[in-house]
């Protein structure tokens, strides 16, 4: 999944319409700098990327002073459904770095709470399985050999990410009424 593509679309459905400065001023307000490691050249790469593919689309052109031309753009309706796309995968992925639920929630704008509790229910079916694979291994090994010792160790550290991110999804699903009010 693409998250800079992801957050430009998500930004722009949340702005209505916005220069590349609107969007970085809107990932800012969200905080989105904080847990990701998105950069600003990646902002206007997936402006092009996204113009190009028909995602968004150039609405206006403005010059002020000797400063370069600022571009404003808003989603298209084939914006509008790779967003939907995006988001659901975000959703759903807890790679990289464990914030997809986290940026598709921050973006939402049109998913109801129910269709955020089966993605929800989804993102921890797929964690219970990385827990089931994580036991499985383990059990397969040797419990003397180094290697288990070793593996477990590392283990240890994913299933607690993993057992943090289902405990936030959790909560996050109990304070849906809050968060799609911000």
């Amino acid at each position: 999944m693409n998250i800079a593509k992801m957050v430009v679309l998500g930004a722009l459905e949340n702005l209505g319409r916005g220069s590349g400065y609107d969007i970085i001023q809107e990932l800012n307000r969200k905080k989105i700098d904080r847990w990701t490691d998105i950069k600003k050249g990646s902002i206007y790469h997936a402006l092009r990327q996204l113009k190009k593919e028909g995602a968004i689309s150039e609405v206006e052109r403005t010059k002020v002073g000797r400063y370069p031309d600022k571009t404003i753009f808003q989603i298209t309706a084939k914006g509008k459904e790779l967003f939907d796309s995006l988001q659901e995968q975000a959703f759903l992925g807890l790679f990289p770095y464990f914030y997809g639920f986290k940026i598709a929630l921050k973006f939402n704008t049109r998913r109801s709470a129910e269709e955020i509790k089966k993605f929800a229910e989804r993102a921890i079916d797929i964690i219970d399985q990385q827990f089931k694979a994580m036991d499985d291994y383990l059990s397969s090994l040797d419990k003397s050999s180094m290697l288990y010792k070793t593996d477990s160790f590392f283990i240890k550290h994913e299933k607690m990410l993993f057992g943090a991110e289902k405990e936030w999804i959790q909560d996050a699903v109990k304070n849906l009424p809050m968060l799609q009010s911000t």
